[in-house]
């Protein structure tokens, strides 16, 4: 071990990951003793920061809760403000910490570093080098890390896995740079928002923040895992894990079915039909509950989370005149939650799952007499990515959702036909 890595592991960082078993498959796989344990050091830590990112969102909503208490001193909250932003990190700089340790800090200005924007959830070490690290292919950020694939003889084999180590530092270098600079830009910007006294802005600074770390902690997950051991699906070693793609497309599917739902009711409760009020309320409020409660409410920015406990606290009314007004205005204002369609990370989702439809609708179109077959393959997988488009308009998720139910029965050429219409449709 070099010095500075000795130097870090007797300072005890090594204490924090000791709840976190590394995955056998991934020890199996690597025979060099310096190799497994210093590529199992970093996925103990990364999995350490990860769980610590991860219970943020609870945290961040009880603050947010709390500014909206009138007897909480400024002072107080404060406090709880810059606790909570150092129990959130406390891992990450731990991990980058065992980063520079590797001795993988990247030059001072490299050639391609990893952007983390904690400006907003789009963004985040997104479109480096055409690359997506908010996409399912994660691994594209690490191509060639698995570029050994010729099985070495015994003599040699340690050698391979050294150079397959070397492969990885130097992406984690390039993460761990954009990391830890984006991360004290965050800080920066989160002290100065407390010191101003605006509360709202250092909790949105937190929730952005997080979001973009998380996925730089999983990105070196996933450095580690292309290198040794591809087959595995990092899924299965990070659980749960949502990118900053993942949760924005949950929430807009989620804000869109619950509109459609309570659209419905509400057209009850707003016409002159007293008899359907009673059903229909009722319907409001269990479908408002479960959303909160479910993950899609728990995935949604605090302050939108809070507005809608508060119409669910209203809708408790007995009195029915206010509990009709009340739906009326819960449904404008999941209209106005549109908006989400505005944040770059999806807008680079939207514009590419466009594209990937146009590409496999015109390929299958031109294969259909040749090939058969690999025609409706493309014409599949252009079904599955407009699956991925629901949510971001009413009129073509209404598409979506009639194509989806009749696919099963359609030929292939009036499926590629029905999904050309819904392309002309969505703009692409």
């Amino acid at each position: 071990m070099g010095g500075r890595y000795a130097q870090m592991w007797q300072a005890g960082a090594a204490s924090a990951m000791v709840t976190f078993d590394v995955d056998p498959r991934l020890q199996g796989a690597i025979s060099s003793a310096r190799v497994r344990f210093q590529a199992a050091d970093l996925v103990r830590l990364a999995l350490a920061a990860l769980d610590d990112l991860r219970r943020l969102d609870e945290g961040l909503y009880e603050r947010f809760v709390a500014t909206r208490a009138r007897e909480q001193e400024a002072a107080v909250l404060t406090g709880s403000l810059r606790e909570l932003w150092d129990d959130t990190f406390r891992g990450l700089l731990q991990l980058l910490a065992l980063c520079r340790a590797l001795g993988a800090v990247a030059p001072a200005e490299p050639a391609a570093v990893p952007e983390v924007d904690f400006g907003d959830l789009g963004g985040s070490l997104a479109e480096v080098e055409g690359l997506d690290l908010g996409s399912s292919d994660i691994g594209d950020l690490l191509d060639g890390l698995g570029g050994l694939e010729e099985a070495p003889s015994a003599p040699h084999r340690e050698e391979a896995e050294g150079q397959r180590w070397d492969k990885v530092l130097a992406s984690v270098g390039s993460i761990e740079y954009g990391l830890r600079s984006q991360y004290s830009d965050a800080k920066t910007r989160f002290d100065a928002a407390l010191a101003s006294g605006d509360t709202n802005a250092a909790l949105g600074l937190l929730d952005d923040a997080q979001s973009g770390t998380s996925e730089g902690a999983h990105a070196l997950v996933a450095a580690v895992y292309v290198s040794f051991v591809p087959e595995v699906d990092t899924a299965t070693v990070v659980p749960g894990y949502l990118t900053s793609l993942g949760r924005a497309l949950l929430v807009r599917r989620g804000i869109a079915e619950l509109t459609a739902t309570l659209g419905a009711s509400n057209v009850v409760l707003q016409s002159s039909d007293a008899g359907g009020y009673p059903m229909a309320l009722g319907l409001v409020r269990a479908s408002l509950r479960a959303f909160i409660a479910g993950p899609v409410g728990k995935a949604m920015r605090p302050a939108d989370r809070w507005q809608m406990v508060e119409f669910d606290r209203a809708l408790a009314t007995p009195v029915m005149t206010v509990a009709r007004q009340t739906t009326e205005g819960l449904v404008k204002y999941l209209e106005s939650l549109g908006s989400i369609n505005q944040r770059e990370v999806l807008q680079v989702h939207d514009r590419r799952a466009l594209d990937d439809m146009r590409e496999a609708l015109s390929s299958a179109r031109q294969l259909m007499d040749l090939s058969p077959r690999t025609s409706k393959d493309l014409v599949s997988q252009a079904l599955d990515t407009a699956s991925r488009l629901r949510g971001r308009a009413p009129a073509t998720d209404e598409q979506i959702a009639v194509i989806e139910a009749a696919a099963p029965r359609l030929e292939v050429v009036a499926l590629l036909e029905c999904l050309e219409d819904l392309l002309a449709a969505s703009g692409g």
